[in-house]
Order: structure tokens, then sequence, then C-alpha cells
């Protein structure tokens, strides 16, 4: 315990030793080593540890309404799943598929529906939500016996969406 009293006692020594000027320099600099050591060894981290924790907050939110959104579209596949649909083989295919399209929630994302030969649609999707295009496939097909024919599905610009040209035929 004496040495570091000792040091302390020399470096007081030292310091009155100095011209005023001097002294008034190596306070100023002590002063500026003292408050960059302040910044490096306890604000910046502290800051840089909030703003990750900001971060952290703010990927968990984003990931909180995307859960939300998806339940939201779980709901109504389900609800469009569930239904009984139509299942008049005399209505037409392009009215069946309509009417499945707005059960599904798919209204919005349809550019096209057409006809083609007696028993047979072709139709445009355009950033339809894909899992409620799966849903609405399978409907079709298993309550409805209509059947894809061909399909063209692509990646939309957003996560989750497509884009397809799809034909369709009942047997």
């Amino acid at each position: 315990m004496e040495l570091p009293i000792e040091l302390l006692g020399q470096l007081k020594r030292w310091f009155n030793s100095l011209p005023q000027k001097e002294r008034w320099m190596v306070s100023g600099t002590g002063l500026l080593i003292g408050i960059t050591l302040f910044y490096l060894i306890i604000w910046e981290p502290v800051h840089i540890g909030l703003q990750q924790e900001r971060q952290k907050q703010q990927a968990q939110n984003e990931i909180l309404m995307w859960m939300q959104q998806a339940a939201a579209e779980v709901k109504t596949l389900r609800a469009s799943g569930g239904r009984s649909t139509i299942r008049d083989k005399n209505k037409p295919t392009t009215l069946v598929i309509e009417q499945t399209i707005n059960n599904a929630g798919l209204k919005a994302s349809v550019k096209k529906i057409e006809s083609s030969g007696s028993n047979g649609a072709r139709v445009t999707l355009d950033e339809a939500p894909f899992n409620q295009i799966l849903v609405w496939l399978n409907t079709l097909a298993t309550h409805n016996s209509i059947q894809v024919i061909s399909a063209n599905i692509e990646r939309g610009t957003k996560p989750g969406r497509a884009n397809a040209r799809l034909s369709f035929e009942r047997p």
C-alpha cells in the first residue's frame, strides 16, 4: 500500500515543480485522456448496446406484425378451405373458379379469368399470397373436381407473393 502513496507523492512534487504553463498543458492533457477513456470505456459501449437492443426490438416488432398478418391469413384460408363450395357440375367452370377465388380472398389479385373450351378456364393472378393460391387450388380439386392442366408460377416482388398463370379443366 505504501508504494502507490509514495508514487502519488512523487507525482505531486513533480507536478508542482513544473512552470504554470506546463501545469496547464499536463492538466489539459490529463483531462483529455480522462474524457477519451470515459467515452471509449463507458459511453460508446453503452450507446452501441442500446442501439443494438433497439434494432432487436424493431426486428421483433416486425416479426410480430408478420405473425399477426399470417394469423389473419390463416383464419381466412381456414374459412375458405372449410366452406362447402360449389359442387354443381352444371355451372360453368369460370363461374365456379370466380366464386372460389372470392371465397379464398384472392379477388384483388385476379388480373384475368377467361373460358377455354367447354369445361376449361385460364386465370392470371398478380402478387397473390402464395399460400392462399395453394389452398384455393386444393379447394378447386377436392370440392369442385377442377384440375390444374398447366401452371406457371413465379415469385412476386414482395415476400410470400406470387404471379401465376393457370389453366384448368373439369372432367
